[in-house]
């Protein structure tokens, strides 16, 4: 498997979504004995430090055509980048003292998914009744589908990143439901009953699917020197599992659903307010 995903790198470039496209498919058959997303380890709360934010430092790094690169201190927990070592620690890409250092890849792996309501949004203007019996008026109401993505840690995420996970291509695509990318409006007119010294508008509540996928890395090499020099590994502190999570650590698409027709799915509803009295007919 290593041959063939190395092979695929060096035809894809450093093109960064390209790398991630290529390791998905390994990390989804390189599964361990543990039940975490695409059989990674979660380190959460196992090695030291914040690794919700390592795993997001390490893997919003530009990929290389070799992989993304860190350094852990292993006794205070402190993580830093391959620029950040040589720069900070150590001239050279060598481990040093209680620094051990990695090289891996990362990957998208769907952790879960649900449905929620979206926030209600109004999708008529008012129309108001200042007479003193009830009114009828036609309501023109539109709407087109929403599409987001946000991280439990870290900044915000690249909408080139977010595209490549939650179109289908990496993490997981939840079928027809799943709206990420594909737009979808519409325009409905309906007639609608005002009531006397009131106001009408028409609201929208869309149906949303939440897509959550962890963020994993998948270790090529994992180095350290303990004072009788180096050794290099390829597994996580040789603890013999390959890929790893942060539990803490995710990224949540949200998109309003579509229905098998490709419409928006939602709830339609008519709200109305009171008017001034005094500018009403009595």
């Amino acid at each position: 498997m290593r041959l063939t995903r190395k092979s695929t790198l060096k035809k894809c470039g450093a093109v960064a979504a390209s790398v991630v496209l290529a390791i998905t498919g390994l990390l989804a058959g390189a599964g361990t004995a543990t039940a975490g997303p695409a059989g990674a380890t979660n380190i959460r709360g196992v090695d030291p430090g914040d690794t919700d934010r390592m795993i997001e430092r390490l893997c919003s790094q530009e990929t290389s055509l070799t992989g993304v690169y860190g350094a852990l201190n292993v006794d205070t927990g402190e993580f830093k980048t391959r620029d950040e070592y040589l720069r900070d620690v150590f001239g050279l890409w060598k481990p040093a003292g209680p620094w051990e250092l990695f090289r891996g890849w990362c990957g998208y792996a769907e952790a879960s998914t649900w449905s929620i309501k979206g926030d209600t949004v109004r999708t008529s203007r008012w129309i108001g009744n200042k007479g003193s019996a009830d009114d009828k008026e036609t309501f023109v109401s539109s709407y087109s589908t929403k599409t987001f993505a946000k991280k439990s840690v870290g900044g915000t995420i690249s909408l080139s990143l977010a595209k490549s996970i939650f179109s289908g291509t990496v993490g997981g695509s939840a079928g027809y439901e799943w709206g990420w990318e594909k737009e979808s409006r519409f325009e409905t007119r309906s007639e609608k009953t005002i009531p006397p010294c009131r106001q009408v508008a028409v609201t929208w509540t869309p149906y949303q699917r939440v897509v959550r996928v962890n963020p994993v890395f998948y270790v090529e090499d994992y180095e350290w020197n303990k004072g009788n020099g180096d050794r290099t590994v390829h597994s996580w502190r040789d603890r013999g599992y390959r890929t790893i999570y942060s539990h803490g650590y995710y990224i949540d698409g949200i998109s309003d659903k579509l229905l098998p027709n490709g419409q928006p799915d939602g709830r339609e509803d008519k709200i109305e307010e009171k008017l001034d009295p005094k500018s009403c007919t009595q």
